[in-house]
């Protein structure tokens, strides 16, 4: 997108490779003022936290399967860098047009510019905040009106006969100068942040509704990950048991079954809001049921979770795996996991 602005003013100096930018900010703009926020985001920032990963190991499939960034995104995000870089370019252009202004009076502007858009790229596509990211950003833009205050006081004979004397000074007195560099950076950035969005609101991905699970208050995430995470280890617990006995290949297929049939449920927000409402009429008749016998007021009480987070585990979109439960669960460890009387467990290193 920045070097976009150097092609567009070619059609305005007959082609000559001449520049409106200042040769310094040519050099310090990637080097200095833009890099620290993008490497701070490229260390630091992740999809979801660690502990949803572990909970839910199937958002790893978006990395394997290349989802986040296929050939047609490259694309895309080529020509959002090419109207970004005709937006940054045409508003000042068509602002200073006919005035009296020098070169590098206009060219400042599109130079500030140009850095506050491609720093509000980076807000935009940035999944985790911390200090850091606003660290870095507030002190690339500091950075570069200190650089540029001090360089055009500093420098009052340089590139004769236009010079970048006391530019900056200048324009930071002018209203039009600020107008310019807010307008333009929005204008240059509504197709992106309208596109990101909607995409989440009304076609979230897998990573998207994980983000959202981690929002949750500590409590209300931590049961329903040991929820979904009780449910996957019994599944494949019952699986691994299959393959010792034979008795039990009924229980494995129906769990097998179940997670080929289970389909994430959509995640608009009627659907949420719809889902915690009958979420929450089950749980009462449940409690119901569960007042009229005590044997069974106590099993409910040890199994409950709360009517928010149960609704919440279906409106994730993640999918709810059911298994058979009448033998496996009745069957001591021995039986379902049968060894070889030859076979000394204590020197079996598997089982250490």
């Amino acid at each position: 997108m920045f070097v976009a602005l150097l092609f567009w003013y070619q059609f305005y100096c007959g082609f000559s490779g001449s520049s409106m930018i200042d040769q310094w900010y040519l050099i310090f703009f990637n080097l200095f003022f833009s890099s620290l926020p993008q490497l701070i985001t490229g260390v630091l920032d992740k999809d979801v936290p660690a502990e949803v990963l572990i909970a839910v190991p199937q958002l790893y499939k978006s990395g394997q399967n290349m989802e986040e960034y296929q050939p047609h995104m490259f694309w895309m995000n080529m020509i959002d860098a090419m109207y970004q870089s005709l937006v940054c370019f045409f508003i000042p252009y068509f602002t200073y047009y006919d005035s009296e202004v020098d070169i590098f009076s206009w060219g400042t502007p599109i130079t500030t510019i140009a850095l506050f858009t491609i720093i509000l790229h980076l807000a935009i596509e940035t999944k985790t905040w911390t200090f850091l990211h606003w660290s870095s950003c507030i002190f690339s833009i500091i950075l570069f009106f200190f650089v540029a205050l001090v360089y055009n006081a500093s420098c009052p004979v340089c590139h004769p006969p236009s010079n970048p004397y006391w530019t900056m000074e200048r324009l930071m007195g002018d209203p039009m100068f600020y107008f310019t560099c807010i307008i333009s950076p929005v204008v240059a950035l509504l197709p992106r942040f309208l596109y990101r969005t909607l995409q989440g609101t009304l076609f979230p991905t897998q990573l998207q509704l994980g983000r959202q699970l981690s929002k949750l208050s500590p409590e209300t995430r931590a049961q329903l990950l040991t929820k979904l995470n009780v449910k996957e280890t019994m599944c494949q617990t019952r699986l691994f048991a299959d393959s010792f006995s034979p008795s039990l290949g009924s229980n494995a297929s129906d769990c097998y079954k179940a997670d080929n049939q289970s389909t994430p449920l959509p995640a608009s927000p009627q659907t949420r809001e719809s889902l915690l409402r009958e979420d929450t009429k089950a749980d009462h008749k449940t409690d119901q049921t569960a007042a009229a016998s005590p044997q069974s007021a106590v099993l409910y009480e040890e199994n409950k979770l709360p009517s928010s987070a149960s609704g919440l585990e279906r409106s994730v979109g993640f999918h709810e795996v059911r298994c058979g439960t009448s033998e496996v669960e009745l069957l001591p460890l021995g039986t379902t996991f049968p060894w070889s009387s030859a076979v000394d467990q204590a020197d079996f290193s598997l089982l250490k």
